[in-house]
């Protein structure tokens, strides 16, 4: 009976033990969820940062670019006019390229500056695509889902873009894009039907708020010009989207060449 007398004190501290032990155990299975958790957040926010300054050097990638072609032009020029047998027809056509490179390296540089804080606050992406300039906004900022009427950010969003995209002296096309998910609802029968429509919703703002009806027009294109996989929720996200794309110029020998034609 003694020996059973001093188990039992035994048994008991053993048993409250265990408890504070699975106590600390679930404690710190808490913990670590929640590291990994904040562990992921910033990660995400990282690769966001990261994005961020991915796109905002596109467009600083070609500044230095273009800047290097004008180098380069000066320097043609140069020893063309230094050569005692000077071609004047090659010099005045390399006197006319590098006026258009720095034609087109001005409205970047322009371009840039003005959009600069919107692309460093991450309300829009700035880039290059098939080799034209796109300014891309995407759906969560502007509708809801399913919708193409305008949110009020969206509409803040967009009220800060109109005076750039007025300073440039060139025509833009805003084109609505969905991703692969079908929708059929009592006002759109197609995501053609939805993408038009978000795209004439967002130019008719901007025409609103000041923009030249002549110099902006709208295209929808669906789910049918994709920017990533359409097989994950974070593809379709990036799919869905507007694009502002300046339309670039048709060079005066190319017009002149059509009309003969």
């Amino acid at each position: 009976m003694r020996r059973v007398a001093i188990l039992l004190p035994f048994v008991a501290l053993l048993t409250g033990g265990c408890k504070k032990i699975d106590e600390l155990e679930a404690a710190l299975a808490a913990s670590q969820a929640e590291l990994t958790k904040t562990k992921k957040e910033l990660d995400a926010e990282k690769q966001s940062n990261a994005e961020l300054r991915s796109e905002n050097q596109t467009l600083q990638e070609r500044i230095a670019e273009l800047e290097a072609e004008v180098a380069q032009l000066n320097e043609q020029i140069n020893t063309l006019a230094q050569n005692a047998g000077l071609l004047t027809a090659e010099l005045e056509e390399l006197r006319k390229e590098k006026a258009k490179r720095e034609a087109e390296l001005k409205v970047y540089r322009d371009l840039f500056a003005s959009l600069k804080k919107m692309v460093d606050a991450g309300t829009i992406k700035v880039g290059f695509r098939e080799g034209r300039l796109v300014v891309k906004l995407d759906e969560g900022i502007l509708f809801d889902s399913g919708r193409a009427s305008l949110k009020k950010e969206g509409e803040e969003a967009l009220t800060q873009l109109v005076a750039p995209l007025r300073d440039v002296n060139r025509d833009w096309v805003v084109a609505g894009h969905t991703d692969n998910v079908p929708i059929k609802t009592a006002k759109f029968s197609s995501n053609w039907e939805l993408s038009t429509a978000r795209a004439v919703e967002v130019v008719n703002f901007l025409i609103g708020d000041g923009m030249p009806a002549e110099r902006i027009g709208a295209a929808g294109y669906a789910e049918h010009d994709p920017v990533a996989d359409n097989s994950t929720p974070e593809g379709r996200a990036q799919n869905r989207r507007i694009e502002i794309v300046l339309m670039p110029t048709i060079p005066q020998n190319l017009q002149d060449m059509l009309s003969e034609g």
